[in-house]
């Protein structure tokens, strides 16, 4: 989960060229719809991709499929959809916050809303988390929806962390908000994490993070292959591992940041300094538990 830098697409540029691009299958039945497209992108960048402000748009089931196909199959006019699709694969997901992305997928999706099945705005580099929620879009209380990972700026901020629950070699591990109802998106950002940070395998990474901790904790947490001498110095490594990781992910909201944040809650970083400090244990050695 982070905010990334939206492309940089003329989409009515290429549109209007693609309408009138006599050599693809679509020609000339787009050259209708062409104007209403172009309104149709200048409201949803005007309402921020805002699942309750984007305002529906009416289209035809043939010019609709041809959109469908064009996404699936991208002519010259729409290029930059394989550039997306190709381009920090390899980063962190900006809408679960797992370390890859691997695909483009719409975030209004191209059944409900097919206006915007190749407008660029609307195509989110995502691992398969996108996927799972298939249609899911707004919640059934004010204010629930998917965030966008182009507008959404609270996705800049520290959003969901572990939690650590019964402390021990396995402990209970669940996720929780490191926001309240006072936030503006709060409604948003609760809905966000269940319907698809919660779907994913991050309460799996979550648990072999914890693991390899109590066998070794230099794996999780490399400065930790010295014994702390205090609270204060644990709490001061724990925080440059988060502050690193958030840098080298670019999120504050990736899966191991999620977990050091969770290990700096006051319960958990004492239990972990005690553990760390028990007599007759070796520096980097096994948590006793």
């Amino acid at each position: 989960m982070n905010k990334i830098q939206r492309p940089n697409i003329d989409d009515a540029f290429a549109l209007t060229n693609l309408a009138a691009n006599h050599r693809v299958s679509s020609y000339p039945h787009l050259q209708t719809s062409v104007a209403m497209l172009h309104h149709a992108y200048a409201q949803y960048e005007a309402a921020q991709g805002n699942a309750f402000a984007v305002l529906p748009v009416p289209m035809n089931l043939q010019a609709a499929a041809y959109l469908k196909a064009h996404f699936k199959s991208p002519p010259q006019d729409l290029q930059h959809i394989k550039t997306l699709r190709q381009a920090e694969e390899h980063r962190t997901c900006p809408m679960c916050g797992s370390l890859h992305r691997g695909t483009l997928d719409h975030l209004l999706p191209q059944s409900d809303h097919s206006a915007f099945v190749v407008f660029s705005l609307n195509l989110v580099p995502a691992c398969k988390c996108n996927s799972i929620r298939q249609n899911l879009l707004i919640g059934p209380n004010p204010g629930e929806r998917i965030l966008h990972p182009y507008f959404d700026h609270c996705l800049r901020e520290r959003l969901v962390r572990a939690d650590f629950q019964d402390l021990g070699l396995v402990p209970k591990i669940s996720l929780q908000l490191c926001v309240d109802g006072a936030h503006p998106e709060f409604a948003a950002v609760r809905f966000h994490v269940r319907s698809i940070v919660q779907r994913t395998a991050v309460l799996g990474q979550l648990n072999t993070n914890w693991a390899n901790l109590c066998r070794k904790p230099s794996l999780v947490i490399r400065a930790l292959n010295v014994n702390p001498t205090s609270h204060a110095a644990l709490q001061d490594v724990l925080q440059n591992e988060i502050e690193t990781l958030d840098d080298a992910h670019d999120s504050k909201n990736n899966w191991y940041s999620m977990f050091v944040a969770g290990l700096l809650e006051p319960p958990v970083l004492a239990w972990l300094f005690q553990q760390l400090n028990t007599p007759g244990r070796l520096p980097n050695g096994p948590l006793p538990g």
